[in-house]
């Protein structure tokens, strides 16, 4: 499968001389929207929902059920430590496997892997319904995550190869706004099967539900699914995938190498934009703990029943889908701003948080306005991913950038649920809040130092380039009938050398996006 698909690289390479106008180019990236949006929408969407599952589930009988609250010696209360550790080990396994799988996804057909985690997937989430206690629901969630690790980072591989790195953002936004969508229509699927009787608790059916769809769903994956740009014969002819390689030419993106390459991975371990990143991809998903694993719970203590716990979540969905789609447009509009919008992306959770914690229990519309901000956290965590992939360049390095990201993802998650106390439900769930706003403070300040540093490295190669092109003209004026051309690649403006696969370590002619 490499050899062959090395072949079509490289006779679309060939072809990749061709010219277009921006009309042509315009419909083509919509014909490239049309196929990959919605598949990686819903699959997305699927994802989501399958995870958002334990959330509701954890009010329909599933805690008692599986023994996943201990009693509080010396009081009437229950400790909810079980429940948490079984939410965080989904997490265990996403961190178990994201590193190791975005390279191994380098290395295979990526969306024939995808189908195939999909399966699996689909599979384990129906195997939840034969589990009956804290060690099944523990291996369950570890090896749901390990699988589900793939989907994410494949997705960001993925449209990194099709689209360029003004238009990444964007399209990075509408995916994963399913979160937003699913969130709204979860709540609503398992309100109505909540109401199910039947000989099994309506928690299982909820799984049993979810599987099911989850496992066809791969099957659609499959077939629709192009795999990249060289190869998609499929979808598009020779002309047209011509023009999607070439026009990858100037961009970071597009790079689709299928050879894992070593001193990529080194370099990559001494970058501190991805030590950084992943960084505050951990903080800002640590606020995940309030609102996906313990939302039900938490907002079932303003004093509504279960199933109006779940109805009263779905607006959190609608704030997830605007923040998104506002900043995905916004980065995509705007030229250096993705450091801006992660910083203004975070105000939203950080005042819900406030209002929650600060403001008065006693009309429960104002602690559910706040809750409803706070999912907006995805936003922030968005634009880094777009962030990172922007500034990021080399097949391999490319791979472990994902990876380092969706690390973090997964150490924020991990700690998420045990910021959550039940005890502290008559307290508000202070210490919940205050470390969400802790995070989205040093969020804030971070993204900003972030911004100082990529300007002063830009204005570095700036002058470098310059220097360069100054000591190149100087040598064509000596040297008589010299063919050197100053304004080709070595110019000042350049063009990143993705067809050589070199990293923006390498290729000084890149330049970091703000």
């Amino acid at each position: 499968m490499d050899s062959q698909h090395t072949e079509d690289a490289a006779h679309v390479a060939e072809k990749s001389s061709v010219s277009w106008d921006p009309k042509t180019e315009r419909r083509l990236v919509w014909k490239v929207d049309l196929i990959l949006m919605p598949i990686m929408t819903l699959t997305y969407g699927i994802q989501f929902h399958d995870k958002l599952v334990f959330n509701s589930a954890s009010v329909f009988g599933m805690i008692q059920d599986l023994g996943l609250e201990t009693p509080v010696p010396g009081t009437n209360t229950f400790s909810t430590r079980r429940y948490s550790t079984a939410a965080a080990a989904f997490y265990w396994g996403y961190l178990a496997g994201v590193l190791p799988i975005a390279l191994i996804l380098q290395k295979l057909p990526a969306v024939k892997a995808l189908s195939a985690t999909i399966f699996v997937w689909g599979s384990i989430v129906m195997l939840m319904v034969l589990v009956t206690n804290y060690p099944g629901a523990i291996a369950q969630r570890f090896f749901l995550g390990l699988v589900e690790s793939a989907v994410a980072p494949g997705f960001v591989l993925l449209c990194s190869m099709w689209y360029t790195k003004s238009e990444l953002p964007l399209r990075l936004s509408i995916w994963f706004s399913a979160i937003g969508i699913f969130n709204i229509f979860t709540n609503i699927i398992n309100f109505a099967i909540g109401h199910a009787h039947g000989s099994l608790s309506p928690w299982k059916y909820m799984y049993l539900a979810a599987g099911s769809v989850t496992i066809l769903w791969s099957l659609v994956v499959l077939i629709v699914l192009p795999e990249s740009p060289a190869t998609s014969h499929r979808w598009f002819n020779e002309a047209e995938r011509a023009i999607l390689v070439a026009r990858m030419r100037g961009s970071l993106s597009g790079v689709d190498v299928r050879k894992v390459k070593w001193y990529q991975i080194r370099e990559a371990l001494r970058d501190y934009k991805l030590w950084s990143l992943c960084f505050l991809t951990a903080a800002v998903t640590v606020t995940n703990g309030g609102v996906t694993v313990f939302g039900s719970l938490i907002v079932k203590s303003l004093g509504y029943s279960s199933l109006k716990a779940l109805l009263m979540q779905t607006p959190g969905g609608a704030s997830v889908c605007i923040s998104l789609w506002l900043t995905g447009y916004l980065c995509s509009r705007f030229k250096n701003t993705f450091t801006i919008w992660i910083a203004v992306s975070c105000l939203p959770p950080l005042v819900g948080s406030i209002i929650v914690w600060r403001g008065s229990w006693q009309h429960r519309g104002l602690p559910v306005f706040g809750y409803c901000l706070i999912p907006s956290f995805a936003a922030p965590y968005l634009v880094m991913v777009s962030f990172l992939s922007a500034n990021v360049a080399g097949g391999t390095k490319k791979a472990c950038a994902t990876g380092a990201v969706f690390i973090g993802y997964n150490v924020g998650n991990i700690i998420g649920p045990y910021i959550v106390n039940q005890d502290q439900a008559g307290l508000k769930y202070r210490t919940t809040w205050i470390v969400i706003i802790t995070v989205m403070v040093l969020t804030i300040i971070s993204s900003f130092v972030l911004r100082i540093l990529l300007s002063r490295e830009n204005a570095r190669r700036d002058r470098d380039a310059l220097a360069l092109h100054a000591e190149v003209s100087e040598n064509v004026t000596h040297e008589k009938g010299s063919d050197i051309d100053v304004n080709g690649d070595d110019s000042l403006e350049g063009i990143m050398h993705i067809d050589k696969d070199l990293t923006d370590w390498e290729d000084q002619s890149f330049r970091y996006t703000l």
